[in-house]
């Protein structure tokens, strides 16, 4: 009895070590349960027992519980994949990913399209020249928001994404998008007091923030998307949070703009402070003293993108800052961020650090977002 437990612990043994030395990055496991056999760990994940048995170096068809087995993914960078379940037909195939059987036959020039086997693996779509995008589900997205920005179709998206069911989607979740254009299309261009903005996004609602003008809040696409994550940010640690105002960011061309020198390019919003007292759950643009200000949220919102180095200045009023540096400070910064980042201590007059003073900004702040990596002509 005890020489068969140590052959089958030998043999669990040799089988993980086999997995782990064929595993590729994008692979998985899967812990085998007790009654489990190849068949139904190969239907569970629709690729065929002779494929786990050669992604396993198995010779044969035993396995134990306990025993972590490889399970790879069709390669989905060459095009998309479908891999033929029984009694399953070309015109089928060719409904169920919206294309057609003389297309599968191009891609597919060696198969025999009477007699296609189970576990046969299919290309149905070619990608080309297309990039492959990995998009992170941000609050307020829908479907057709995220296929027009990515210049896809809805019905694309939905075929490289079956696991999304109509417009569900889950905040955090990511998505895979092949398109033909960069993530962003936005751009930037000249300075954000002498500039203009193209292809611009729309800030949209947020349950972390109130727009007063929707016709004013255009940014580049990067501008919008940090806007988010910072706001979802304090959320994460303050989900009881009040909604801060957004009070304008550029035109949907940018240019001049009414009451304002700058947010011309995309990459300026003024938006209010966090206080101590919001009413009705709405924190509005009003001069704040020191004691008004809720330093842990208004913090919160500051260092998620002073740590991503998404931000190139914030102005606000010097008595302001304070508070801000005494959190930060408690939160962790070192010294060396304290400087790079605040003014404070230094007078209002020094011209170092991001956060600085600037007059009649104790009722909001102005946040200038960094030019976009791929935004050759901002400035």
């Amino acid at each position: 009895m005890a020489g068969g437990v140590r052959q089958a612990l030998s043999i669990v043994l040799l089988a993980a070590c086999a997995a782990t030395a064929h595993a590729q990055e994008d692979d998985r496991t899967w812990r085998v349960r007790p009654g489990e056999a190849l068949s139904v760990i190969a239907a569970r994940f629709s690729v065929t027992v002779e494929e786990l048995r050669e992604w396993n170096t198995l010779e044969g068809d035993r396995i134990l519980p306990g025993q972590e087995l490889v399970v790879r993914e069709p390669d989905a960078e060459e095009g998309l994949t479908h891999r033929v379940a029984r009694g399953e037909t070309l015109s089928g195939i060719a409904v169920d990913h919206d294309t057609t059987i003389e297309r599968l036959q191009e891609l597919n020039p060696d198969i025999d399209p009477e007699r296609l086997r189970e576990g046969q693996v299919l290309r149905v779509d070619d990608l080309g020249e297309r990039l492959r995008i990995d998009y992170v589900v941000r609050r307020g997205d829908n479907l057709s928001r995220i296929a027009a920005r990515h210049r896809v179709t809805l019905e694309q998206l939905r075929r490289w994404n079956p696991r999304v069911r109509g417009d569900d989607l889950r905040f955090g979740s990511t998505l895979r998008i092949y398109s033909e254009v960069p993530a962003s299309t936005s751009e930037s261009i000249g300075r954000p007091h002498h500039g203009r903005l193209a292809n611009a996004e729309q800030l949209p609602q947020h349950p972390g923030y109130y727009l007063r003008d929707r016709r004013r809040a255009y940014g580049t696409l990067e501008t919008i998307l940090w806007i988010q994550d910072g706001v979802d940010a304090v959320l994460q640690r303050f989900p009881e949070s009040p909604q801060l105002r957004v009070h304008d960011l550029s035109n949907r061309e940018g240019g001049r703009m009414r009451d304002h020198r700058s947010h011309q390019s995309g990459r300026d919003v003024d938006i209010s402070f966090y206080q101590a007292r919001c009413p009705n759950g709405i924190c509005p643009m009003r001069n704040l003293g020191p004691e008004d200000l809720d330093a842990e949220r208004q913090w919160a919102l500051f260092e998620a993108w002073l740590k991503s180095d998404q931000v190139e200045l914030i102005l606000m009023d010097h008595s302001l800052q304070r508070p801000l540096y005494e959190e930060a400070r408690r939160r962790g910064a070192t010294r060396a961020q304290l400087e790079r980042w605040f003014q404070y201590p230094r007078s209002r007059h020094d011209r170092q650090g991001i956060i600085r003073h600037y007059p009649r900004h104790r009722n909001h702040a102005h946040v200038r977002f960094v030019c976009p990596d791929t935004d050759e002509s901002c400035r």
